[in-house]
């Protein structure tokens, strides 16, 4: 039995915050020590209840620059960390935030799991996700596409630990099902198309917009649901752009673009029971949780033609779209929708392939992870070393 620290950025279900709180929980179902840290803001917990124990690291308001805030953040992560003294066989950080904050002691091993890799404009975030990623002692990727970049911009050849599904989670629930319209207002009647993640540019949220503007025109009894949003990032212009395009549609439009926010784990689950397409043509993934989890629910899922979607997706599976182009998401997701026949045949072929996937075999992969690196390392010793709160 190992005793492991796992460290996430946030409380909110972000997709590396989710990944964090299933892989303990699975990691605790297998007996092992395993207590989850997360910076927590005006004393927010944590998006779900676990069976595994949660600590709080206190997070304060912080400047909008970005640098600023992420140099805050890791002060926050190293003095929580410091002040509580833990004592783990192991730390692993989700990001390359709180990896930064747990660099700053002298614990081994350090293990990083890196979802994608960011592209920053600010040269200290760039170096903040590279040092979290060198000096890591093992660094594990989700997809190939991770794995890709990070071999080919900073040279680390790293395993990959791909994601898993709760199952149980998206059983047919009648109850559920009710209480989800009932909350969010939808009736039967509503066809629903599902986005998670919010708005933001990876997530392509601008062109998917400009796509089902086109498909609501011609299904009035359709409706584009889009949860999440809970990013360290705001990106507040691309936000405002979203909406002023919203509210220049005509009104019967206007009221079919529905932005949720950040939502719960259960509120969440209800909207994947009662959609029937979900639409996630991004950008920039690094595995793409939401599509397992829509696939666990019996979803068809319109996908970019792109990795990571092209590693665990086919065309059995999945509609693939260009994510450059409008038209060709709009004539998917219209295509998709009045087909039913073929809507059900690719939810049941993706139904089997999330079947496959399991938190219990991502823990097993992470113990060979630890274990190749614990008989190196004592238990660790923390001593913070201080260093400046700004870029």
């Amino acid at each position: 039995m190992a005793s492991i620290g796992l460290f996430t950025y946030s409380t909110k279900p972000r997709g590396s915050v989710v990944h964090a709180t299933y892989l303990a929980e699975a990691l605790a179902a297998r007996g092992h020590d395993v207590t989850l840290y997360a910076l927590s803001k005006a004393s927010d917990r944590l998006y779900r209840e676990l069976s595994c124990p949660v600590v709080y690291l206190e997070a304060q308001p912080a400047p909008a620059d970005a640098d600023s805030l992420i140099a805050q953040r890791i002060q926050e992560v190293a003095r929580g960390v410091g002040q509580l003294q833990p004592r783990h066989d192991v730390f692993h950080a989700e990001d390359c935030l709180v990896a930064s904050g747990l660099l700053r002691f002298g614990s081994r091993p350090l293990v990083r799991t890196l979802h994608h890799l960011e592209h920053f404009e600010s040269q200290y975030l760039r170096d903040c996700q590279r040092r979290s990623i060198l000096q890591a002692d093992a660094v594990a990727c989700v997809s190939h596409v991770s794995q890709r970049d990070v071999e080919r911009e900073l040279g680390r050849a790293c395993p990959i630990i791909g994601n898993g599904v709760d199952l149980g989670r998206f059983e047919p629930n009648e109850e559920l099902e009710r209480w989800a319209r009932a909350r969010f207002e939808l009736s039967e009647a509503d066809g629903l198309v599902l986005s998670v993640g919010g708005v933001e540019p990876r997530k392509n949220s601008l062109r998917s917009l400009e796509a089902m503007v086109k498909v609501l025109r011609q299904r009035p009894a359709l409706r584009w649901l889009i949860a999440g949003g809970a990013s360290i990032w705001e990106h507040d212009d691309y936000r405002a752009v979203f909406r002023q395009r919203v509210a220049e549609l005509e009104p019967s439009l206007r009221r079919r673009v529905v932005e949720l926010g950040p939502v719960s784990e259960r509120e969440l689950s209800g909207l994947y029971r009662v959609s029937q397409i979900l639409l996630c043509p991004s950008l920039q993934e690094g595995f793409g949780l939401c599509v397992l989890e829509a696939l666990a629910a019996r979803m068809a899922v319109v996908v970019a033609n792109a990795a990571p979607f092209t590693e665990y997706l086919s065309a059995q599976t999945a509609s693939f779209v260009d994510p450059e182009s409008a038209v060709c998401i709009a004539e998917e997701v219209e295509r998709l929708w009045c087909d039913a026949e073929r809507r059900a045949a690719v939810a049941d072929a993706g139904l089997t392939l999330a079947r496959s996937f399991s938190w219990e075999n991502v823990a097993v992969e992470h113990e060979k992870l630890y274990r190749a690196l614990l008989p190196q390392f004592s238990r660790p010793v923390v001593v913070a070393r201080e260093e400046p709160m700004h870029a």
